[in-house]
């Protein structure tokens, strides 16, 4: 949830990228991290166990402005892939305002796509949240597999109900990279605005 630092004058939001393994949420991290003017944003962390490593940086966005005279920072992280480090993905999901689900497009990772999808809803019930009432966007990633799924055939699997906004992507070339998080940033705005 978001956190307003009122000597700053700045209102803090935290957006989660999630996803299986190897699906490129490093590498969405990687790439905004690369296009965001150093002027705008903060070092990228890297929180590195053994096993597992865990990106975050912050920035302030040129496009989306400010709220009620205050400054928009987002923080941005990534968790784990791998699906026993469950409580790591927990804990990076506290206090989340928007999440962007890095999706696979090779075909023999349908089934993690779905199953990291279940464990992402399994995790949000433990803060009493839901995909339903959170920001929250699809990124169908590696699309420029030769032998990629159709992006139908994910989107069907992932959002049946066809609700949730979803961008195709080639985060490796930095395609369709912003766009994923633009949408949920403009949603968590808009989610601030309904309540104040």
């Amino acid at each position: 949830m978001s956190t307003i630092n009122f000597a700053a004058r700045e209102i803090n939001f935290k957006i989660v990228y999630y996803g299986p393994g190897l699906s490129g949420k490093t590498t969405n991290l990687k790439k905004i991290y690369e296009q965001v003017p150093k002027e705008r944003k903060g070092e990228m962390v890297s929180l590195a166990t053994e096993d597992e490593r865990t990106l975050f940086f912050d920035f302030l966005p040129l496009d989306l402005g400010g709220v009620n005279g205050f400054k928009t920072r987002f923080h941005l992280y990534t968790v784990p892939g791998q699906v026993f480090y469950n409580s790591s993905r927990k804990l990076i999901l506290r206090g989340v305002d928007g999440i962007v689900f890095v999706a696979d497009s090779a075909p023999n990772r349908l089934r993690a796509n779905a199953e990291s999808l279940r464990n992402l809803r399994e995790n949000l019930r433990e803060y009493n949240l839901s995909l339903t009432n959170i920001p929250y966007a699809i990124q169908l990633n590696k699309r420029d597999l030769p032998d990629a799924l159709p992006a139908e055939m994910i989107k069907q699997v992932l959002d049946p109900g066809g609700q949730t906004p979803c961008f195709e992507a080639v985060a490796a070339q930095f395609v369709g990279v912003f766009e994923p998080l633009r949408a949920v940033s403009k949603l968590v705005l808009e989610k601030l605005a309904q309540k104040t």
